[in-house]
């Protein structure tokens, strides 16, 4: 079984927790209220410092519901914890961006991202000299129509 070492960078915060046996995320929690004002921008602390061991790097990803009830995104889409990250100021905080008319208060303790363990590898990198195969798929939603004249071969 691998283990995370978790350091309360400050003692309010509330450590990742598992809303279900069968989740696959585990809960993070804002540590203080946070006001975000329409169109705009905020770091959300979370009070952690987190160590993940290698081959498991930790991945924040939104709620679900983060944008359906508060008009809230995470700008990067998912936050990538590097292993070394675990630092006494590398604080883990969660980036939200305000897309409503109004300002979105974030309660302490509320549930604000998902924190995602997965195994990662580190693929040696090959560069080529000619492109993988002569006809180009297109990109950005062309898959829906695409249509090509012989099957994939490598």
């Amino acid at each position: 079984m691998i283990k995370v070492k978790i350091w309360k960078k400050d003692f309010r915060a509330r450590l990742p927790e598992k809303a279900t046996p069968s989740s696959i995320g585990y809960d993070l929690f804002s540590l203080e209220e946070t006001v975000i004002p329409p169109k705009e921008f905020r770091l959300v602390r979370t009070g952690l410092v987190i160590q993940t061991q290698f081959p498991y790097a930790l991945f924040i990803f939104p709620r679900s519901s983060l944008f359906q009830k508060k008009n809230l995104i995470m700008p990067n889409s998912a936050g990538i914890i590097d292993f070394d990250y675990c630092g006494k100021e590398d604080e883990v905080k969660i980036p939200l961006l305000n897309l409503g008319e109004k300002e979105v208060i974030i309660k302490a303790y509320e549930k604000i991202a998902q924190a995602v363990f997965l195994r990662i590898i580190f693929p040696e990198i090959e560069e080529i000299q000619e492109p993988l195969q002569e006809i180009s798929r297109g990109g950005f939603g062309s898959s829906g129509g695409y249509q090509k004249d012989e099957p994939f071969s490598t």
